[in-house]
């Protein structure tokens, strides 16, 4: 009879309840045999060129105007108000490189504002010398997020099922659109990928025997994701899940210790959020605090006297995501329609149309050629990526709340490739190992065709099937597509064709004139006579409503019917996020 890896390492397969010691047994990276080692190798680097590649030609985007300044103003002043929205761990790893290359903070005034678009702003014009310089050494900690993160996948992959699976969820991971277009912005979406995968290999680790050591790296990893991200808060929802579905199973050992290191992590999780702001700790009733979403402002009604110490930005922040979410202020764009309010189905379909045909084919794969052998002691993993997984998409349908793109989805990203990359492992049937094998390393040549042919636009890419990069705005926008990465090739597009001023409804925090273009913001109506040229933002172009950035500041909201031109011809599509059409 054959072992199985589907859940444990190698010391985790043989039967009876002694057999489930630490995961520190399975395969050591050390044992690597030089060809493994060379893969590994040419597949990290492979992914960091490419997210380079991405770095340097997408123009700075939507929230990354928000995260860098907010970065800044906190390793300049200790100053947490610069943007609230989401923990300040990832903003301030951030904004070191772009502080090392002399990053000026915004004025006093913006500083004041407590506003993130007039911080953001305000950040842009005193840097305009050196604008996307600065952010292009601060996407450079977004590519080490990203390098780790495949390492991270690798790792796991590799103790759960042998080298050629390692191989293969790197693969997955190295070559995903999805990867390479965050690993080469300024944002929260990747370091919260990386956060939430280390906090469930280190806890995987600790429900299988791991000891007091492998609890202290969950107690880390869970800390780091708390200051990555407010919803980090789902760790209790899935550790609390498969603790229970352990011992109900009969598959957890000493329960006792591990429901009180589960109790434990949770003063740990106070502390570190305490800690990440400086301890700037607000200890006085919330009824006093300036709430402003309906959620919070109707609790600190309720409850006047609640007192729960955390830091006042760390409050603040909840409460602006809060007032985001609210189903007057959310717009989703979805299968050509405009939606007001979240739109509960909304990340289903956007899984179905964003993730490439190549992971795709994987994921079904897997699910139908599982190994075959022994019953395994102790905590399966599939346990572990299958709750974690459904808790996600849970969360992002029914309490995110935010249709604003797929990339609230990107912790699954890693948690499918290594639950991928048992297609290869090493207990396979004889007969059937060659075939499977075969089929699981042309759907990761599939999936590196699909990510290189849409190079280096990750951002706006879409499977074949929902009508590829160059059709997928008209099923799903916003973030999916145009995040306002698109003024470098703009610009390089105008030059080509000669144009010197064009007629423009840029959806992005970026002033257009910091990239060389010499524009007229379109608000609608019949262009004057200053360019016989009209470039547009896939954003607007479907009809969402967004303040628009100009040379004088932020616009009020704008909403544009561009409805007539969704069928006539573009002259252009740059960086498959705006349309040039020659309107005379």
């Amino acid at each position: 009879m054959r072992r199985e890896r589907s859940g444990l390492p190698r010391a985790h397969a043989a039967a009876g309840r002694g057999a489930a010691r630490s995961p520190r047994r399975a395969a050591s990276p050390r044992s690597l045999l030089p060809r493994e080692r060379l893969w590994v190798a040419l597949l990290l680097v492979l992914h960091a060129a490419l997210a380079v590649w991405g770095a340097t030609r997408n123009s700075v985007t939507f929230d990354e105007n928000f995260h860098l300044p907010a970065g800044v103003m906190i390793l300049r002043r200790g100053d947490f108000t610069g943007s609230v929205a989401q923990p300040p761990l990832a903003k301030v790893l951030y904004a070191l490189p772009a502080l090392a290359l002399g990053a000026r903070p915004p004025t006093e005034a913006a500083m004041a504002s407590g506003d993130e678009g007039t911080v953001g702003e305000s950040f842009m014009r005193v840097n305009a010398a050196r604008y996307h310089r600065l952010y292009f050494a601060a996407r450079l900690v977004g590519v080490a997020f990203s390098l780790l993160l495949g390492l991270l996948v690798w790792r796991w992959a590799r103790a759960l099922y042998g080298e050629a699976a390692g191989l293969l969820a790197l693969a997955l991971y190295a070559l995903a659109p999805e990867s390479l277009a965050h690993a080469g912005s300024v944002g929260t979406d990747l370091p919260t990928a990386l956060a939430f995968t280390a906090s469930l290999y280190a806890f995987w680790r600790l429900i299988n025997g791991g000891g007091w050591r492998a609890w202290a790296w969950t107690a880390l990893a869970v800390a780091a994701a708390f200051l990555v991200r407010f919803s980090a808060v789902q760790f209790v929802v899935v550790f609390v899940l498969v603790v229970l579905l352990a011992q109900v199973t009969g598959r957890l050992e000493r329960p006792g210790r591990m429901w009180l290191g589960l109790v434990l992590l949770a003063p740990l999780a106070w502390v570190a959020i305490n800690a990440g702001y400086l301890f700037t700790t607000y200890w006085g009733p919330w009824g006093a605090l300036p709430f402003r979403s309906r959620a919070f402002h109707g609790l600190a009604q309720l409850w006047p006297g609640l007192r729960i110490p955390l830091p006042e930005a760390y409050l603040g922040g909840l409460d602006y995501m809060s007032l985001l979410g609210e189903p007057e202020r959310v717009h989703t764009f979805l299968l050509g329609k405009v939606f007001v309010g979240s739109v509960w189905y909304y990340f289903p379909l956007a899984l179905l149309f964003k993730a490439p045909l190549g992971l795709w084919g994987a994921v079904g794969m897997r699910a139908v050629a599982r190994p075959r052998g022994a019953r395994v002691a102790g905590v399966p993993a599939e346990w572990l990526l299958g709750i974690a997984a459904a808790v996600t998409l849970v969360f992002a349908m029914f309490f995110t709340r935010y249709n604003f793109g797929v990339r609230y989805l990107l912790p699954l990203l890693p948690l499918a490739c290594v639950w991928c990359g048992g297609l290869l492992a090493a207990e396979r049937v004889v007969r059937a190992r060659r075939a499977v094998r075969a089929v699981a390393v042309a759907l990761a040549v599939l999936l590196a065709v699909e990510s290189l042919a849409a190079a280096p636009w990750w951002l706006s890419f879409f499977n074949r099937s929902s009508g590829g990069p160059a059709r997928g705005w008209r099923v799903l926008n916003d973030s999916n597509v145009d995040w306002g990465q698109g003024l470098i090739a703009l610009r390089e597009e105008l030059a080509r064709r000669g144009i010197a001023r064009v007629h423009l409804a840029y959806h992005g925090t970026t002033d257009p004139a910091m990239y060389g273009i010499d524009y007229v913001p379109y608000f609608g109506g019949t262009p004057g006579p200053e360019s016989d040229w009209l470039a547009v933002s896939s954003y607007y172009f479907v009809g969402l409503p967004q303040r628009m950035m100009t040379s004088r500041g932020r616009t009020p909201p704008v909403r544009l019917d561009f409805r007539a031109l969704w069928d006539r011809p573009w002259a252009a599509q740059p960086a498959r996020c705006m349309f040039l059409y020659r309107i005379r």
